[in-house]
C-alpha cells in the first residue's frame, strides 16, 4: 500500500451537506439564496445527521481532519452547536468548529441602489436582523469552554465572521479579541467574488484587507477564505501579518467566482491550506479532487511551467500546510515518529497506481479513492476499503433522505421569501460587472 498523511479539509460547512445537489448553476449571491433557505429551522437530529453525511464521505476519501465553518439558521444557539460538536465527536475525525457569526441583514451585506428595489417587496428574509454581535460572542465564548479539548483533543474550537461584508466593525473587533484571548482560530470568507470587492470598496475607504489589518484582525491565527479579489499590494499586506490563505478551487470554479492569485501568494510567503467548502456549491467533499484541481487549475495562467503549483506542493498543502494552518502541524499532516498516526493507506493494485513510476504524481492526479485502503485517525480505523467503519453508513444515507425532504416540504415558505431577492440582485450584478438583469 502507498501511506500518505491524513488529509486536512481546511474549509467546510456541514450544514449544507442536508442540501446536497440543490444548488443551482449560479454566481454566489444567487446560490446562496437556495441553500440559506434549506438550512433554516433545522431540529438537532437534523444537525447531527448532516455532520455525519459529510464525515462518511470525507474519511472515504481520505480526510482526517475538517474544519466546519458552520453557520446556525436563522440565529445561532447553544443547543445546535453541541449536536454538531456532538456528531463530529462520535465519527472519530478531527473537527476544529468555527461558529459563524455575523449580525447584518441580507440586504445590507451586498452593494444594492434604491433602484434595485423597484417593483418588489423586500422579504423578511432579506431585512432580518441577527443576535446582537455581544449576544453571539457570548454563546461562542460558552460553547469554546465547553468543548475545545474533547475527545483527547479532537475537538477544537475556533471562532468564523461569515465575511466583513456582513459583519459590523463591533463584532469583528469582538472575534478578534476572542481569537486573541483563546489564542484561537479566526476563520472567515474574504473578498470572494467581484460583487464582496464592490462591497468592500463601499464600505472601507481603504479597501477590505487594509481594513481587516487596522481592526486587528490579520494574524497568525487569522484564516482568509477564497480571497480571490486582491491586488498585490493586499497580498502583501496578508503576508507581513503571517495570515493564512485557505484556497477552494472547486467551488471558486463551480460559482464563477474567479481564479484565486495562488502561485503569486505562494512567491511572496504566503501560507495556504485547501479546502472543499460546501457540498452544495462544490457537489463532494473530496480532497483528492481538490488537491488535483489545485495542482493544474493554475496552469491555465501562464504558459511558463515554473509558474505551475504542479502536485507535490498541491500534496503538501492539502496534509502538512493544512495541520500547520489549523495549529496542529507539531502533531499532524506528516509521516514521523512521534506524530499521530493520522494515516490513509491506497492500494499499489489498483488502476491508479499501475505502473508506479511517481506515486504522488499518480496519487494527486489519477486517484479517485478507488483505491482507498484504510483511514485511520488517531490509530483507529475510521474507513476500510471505501466504507467507514465508525458510521453506519446506510442508516444515516436513509435518515437522512427522510429529513431532507422533510425539510424543503417545510421550509417552502422560507424559499418563496428567499427568492424575492433574485430580482434585486440580478439587477445589482448587472449594474456592477455587466451582463442581463433576467438571469
Amino acid at each position: 500500500m502507498l501511506v500518505v498523511p491524513g488529509f486536512v479539509n481546511a474549509h467546510s460547512h456541514s450544514p449544507d451537506n442536508l442540501v446536497r445537489g440543490t444548488g443551482d448553476n449560479l454566481p454566489l449571491e444567487l446560490w446562496s439564496l437556495s441553500s440559506s433557505a434549506g438550512r433554516e429551522n433545522r431540529s438537532l437530529r437534523e444537525v447531527y445527521l448532516s455532520v455525519l453525511l459529510g464525515a462518511i464521505e470525507m474519511m472515504r476519501n481520505g480526510t482526517t481532519t475538517v474544519l466546519d465553518h458552520v453557520r446556525i439558521s436563522p440565529d445561532i444557539n447553544a443547543d445546535a452547536l453541541d449536536a454538531v460538536a456532538s456528531a463530529w465527536l462520535d465519527s472519530g475525525m478531527r473537527a476544529t468548529i468555527a461558529p459563524i457569526v455575523s449580525d447584518r441583514a441580507v440586504v445590507d451585506t451586498m452593494p444594492f441602489e434604491a433602484r434595485d428595489f423597484d417593483g418588489v417587496d423586500q422579504s423578511d428574509f432579506g431585512t432580518r436582523l441577527p443576535l446582537p454581535a455581544t449576544e453571539q460572542i457570548a454563546i461562542v465564548e460558552d460553547f469554546y469552554e465547553r468543548w475545545h479539548g474533547r475527545g483527547n483533543g479532537r475537538i477544537r474550537v475556533a471562532i468564523g465572521p461569515s465575511a466583513p461584508q456582513r459583519c459590523s466593525d463591533k463584532l469583528l473587533v469582538q472575534a478578534a479579541d476572542f481569537s486573541l484571548r483563546k489564542n484561537a482560530l479566526l476563520h472567515m470568507h474574504v473578498l470572494e467574488t467581484d460583487v464582496q470587492r464592490h462591497m468592500g470598496d463601499k464600505l472601507y475607504r481603504t479597501g477590505t484587507i487594509s481594513h481587516l489589518a487596522d481592526l486587528g484582525l490579520l494574524s497568525s491565527r487569522t484564516h482568509l477564505v477564497h480571497c480571490i479579489w486582491v491586488n498585490e499590494s493586499e497580498i502583501e499586506t496578508i503576508a507581513r501579518h503571517d495570515a493564512c490563505i485557505v484556497h477552494n478551487p472547486v467551488s471558486n470554479a463551480r460559482l464563477g467566482s474567479g481564479y484565486c492569485k495562488l502561485p503569486a501568494m505562494l512567491d511572496r510567503g504566503v501560507r495556504v491550506a485547501l479546502g472543499t467548502d460546501s457540498t452544495c456549491c462544490n457537489d463532494g467533499s473530496s480532497m483528492l479532487e481538490t488537491m488535483k484541481w489545485t495542482a493544474i487549475l493554475h496552469n491555465l495562467a501562464s504558459t511558463d511551467p515554473s509558474h505551475w503549483i504542479g502536485p507535490d506542493r498541491a500534496l503538501a498543502m492539502g496534509t502538512a500546510g493544512g495541520a500547520d494552518a489549523i495549529g496542529l502541524g507539531d502533531n499532524i499532516g506528516r509521516i514521523a515518529k512521534g506524530l499521530s498516526a493520522d494515516l490513509t493507506l491506497y492500494r499499489l493494485a489498483s488502476p491508479s497506481f499501475v505502473p508506479l513510476r511517481e506515486p504522488v504524481r499518480q496519487l494527486v492526479l489519477s486517484e479517485t479513492g478507488m483505491s482507498h485502503g484504510l483511514t485511520l485517525c488517531h490509530g483507529r480505523v475510521l474507513a476500510r476499503d471505501g466504507r467507514a467503519t465508525v458510521i453506519d453508513e446506510r442508516a444515516v444515507w436513509q435518515e437522512a433522505e427522510d429529513l431532507a425532504a422533510r425539510r424543503k416540504r417545510d421550509n417552502a415558505s422560507v424559499y418563496e421569501s428567499a427568492n424575492k431577492l433574485e430580482r434585486p440582485i440580478m439587477r445589482m450584478r448587472a449594474r456592477l460587472i455587466g451582463g442581463c438583469a433576467c438571469h
